[in-house]
Order: structure tokens, then sequence, then C-alpha cells
């Protein structure tokens, strides 16, 4: 597989894979959240929620507290991603200057960390709460593939940074 694809299918990845899966009160909703929707299940019905819609809520008072905090960290959370995806589209086309391949995993790692910090303000320190409870699937893995993605780029770099110094001698 080329590099460049490979790069684009594993930064897009985290906008695929599900964050988590959480629960609403006592078993009152249950949901599956991916970076830019979530799937709800509540005894109202049955919801596909995205991400813009969520901020328009918080944005309109309708949601508000703890809610409307991490709310406001998961959309955060979401832009990083996207940004993440785009940069490192941009930085493919360049070709010339390898630096703008580092941004991409740093704000992946960034993305996934505001993923954690959103449930952890809404379900608490342990994910679990009154509010419910949520269980992280995509966030590790969020982190895990950034920090992959860093290492290779660091190594790349690290190879062209030593075959461009002068011997001694020369």
């Amino acid at each position: 597989m080329d590099n460049k694809i490979f790069l684009l299918i594993t930064q897009a990845l985290p906008l695929i894979v599900p964050m988590n899966i959480y629960v609403i009160g006592d078993w009152l909703g249950t949901g599956i959240q991916w970076a830019l929707f979530r799937y709800q299940q509540t005894y109202l019905g049955t919801s596909l929620i995205p991400v813009s819609n969520d901020f328009r809520y918080v944005l309109d008072g309708i949601m508000g507290g703890r809610s409307g905090v991490s709310v406001l960290i998961w959309c955060a959370g979401a832009v990083v991603l996207v940004t993440a995806l785009l940069l490192l589209t941009y930085a493919l086309s360049l070709e010339s200057d390898p630096r703008w391949g580092t941004y991409p995993p740093l704000l992946s790692i960034l993305g996934g960390i505001l993923f954690i910090i959103s449930c952890i303000v809404q379900y608490g320190v342990l994910l679990h709460s009154q509010a419910g409870f949520s269980i992280p699937i995509g966030m590790p893995i969020v982190i895990i593939l950034g920090w992959y993605l860093y290492r290779q780029n660091d190594k790349k770099e690290g190879a062209l940074s030593d075959m461009e110094k002068p011997r001694d001698g020369e």
C-alpha cells in the first residue's frame, strides 16, 4: 500500500471508530458516540445527532451545566481531529516540507485527550456517576494512532537529518 494512502487512512480512522458507549442516568438511555455524531436510544425514541446539533443546543441554552461544558469540549476535540486530517492532506500535497507532517499526529493525540476530558467532565474521573457511565473504546485508539504516526514521522526525519549531516573530514 502506498505510504500516503496508509497515512490518510490512519488519520481518518479516528473519525470512523466509535469513541465511546454510554448510558444515561439509570438506564434512561444508551448510545454510541463517534467523533462527529452519536446514535442514541432513550424512552423518547431513537436519534442520530450530529455534533453540530449538540453545539447548537449549547448555544441556544437547551443544554447547560456539566453536559454543556462536556459537549463544548467534545466539539473542540472533533474540530481538532478534522483539522489534523486536513493538515495531513495539505502536508502530503507539499511533499517537500517534512515539518508539516509532525502536526497531524500531535493534533490526533490532543483530540483523543479532549474526548477523554469531555467524558470525565460528564461522568466523573471514574467515568461513572449518577449521570450514567461511559466506556471509552476509540479514545485510547486515537491516542495510540497519533503516537504511532508521530513516532513514524520522527524516525523518517531522524533518518533524513542523519543523511544530510556532513561526515567528519568532509
